[in-house]
């Protein structure tokens, strides 16, 4: 920390204080915190008229809580009929502090699929053995993430590993699959498909 040095010299006389460290105990927060100031010295045209009682001193000062920004970063998931979501915490403390960030819910404004969507975080709080350190910016934060749509069927007497691939409205296929023994088959991932779209499934059994 930094500390401001005053004297009891004659009036008049030019001197300049100086010192080495000053130090708190701890990096914690708190009020009225002990300064251990060291390796005083002084300087200046009237220096050599003075000896210094000592070289150190104590004097106390404030370590404010750090403001903590939390950011939400959302996770991309395959519909399930729920507004429930997913998403990885991040904050701004000091490097090397000790924090875990965590959120009481995330969700979506509603279940159905996009891309993009908003998704809101509530509860958020921090804990570990730097947390008094901090104060929360905001217990709540947005983001964004995808609910991706699941198309999923089963044709009869193909059998296992056959190709599958899956166009919507006439395109070019978007995605591919392959069976399983009882010939059926689930698109998922990056898969947007709205009301309306057509489908069609291609086969591929050379």
């Amino acid at each position: 920390t930094t500390v401001t040095l005053s004297d009891n010299r004659v009036a008049g006389d030019v001197l300049t204080d100086s010192y080495a460290s000053a130090t708190f105990a701890d990096k914690n927060a708190g009020t009225g915190k002990v300064v251990s100031v060291s390796g005083i010295s002084i300087s200046g045209a009237d220096a050599s008229n003075y000896t210094l009682a000592s070289t150190s001193t104590t004097t106390t000062a404030d370590i404010t809580q750090r403001t903590l920004t939390v950011s939400a970063t959302g996770a991309d998931r395959v519909y399930d009929a729920t507004n429930a979501a997913t998403v990885t915490l991040s904050d701004n403390r000091i490097a090397g502090d000790v924090l875990t960030d965590s959120y009481a819910s995330a969700t979506f404004a509603d279940k159905y699929v996009a891309a993009g969507k908003t998704v809101s975080v509530s509860g958020i709080s921090i804990s570990g053995a730097d947390a008094a350190n901090y104060l929360l910016s905001s217990t709540r934060a947005l983001t964004t993430a995808d609910i991706t749509a699941v198309v999923s069927g089963a044709i009869s007497g193909i059998g296992a590993g056959v190709s599958v691939a899956l166009s919507l409205n006439g395109g070019t296929p978007v995605t591919t699959t392959t069976t399983d023994a009882n010939g059926s088959f689930s698109f998922g991932g990056n898969l947007f498909v709205s009301s309306g779209d057509s489908m069609l499934i291609y086969i591929n059994n050379d």
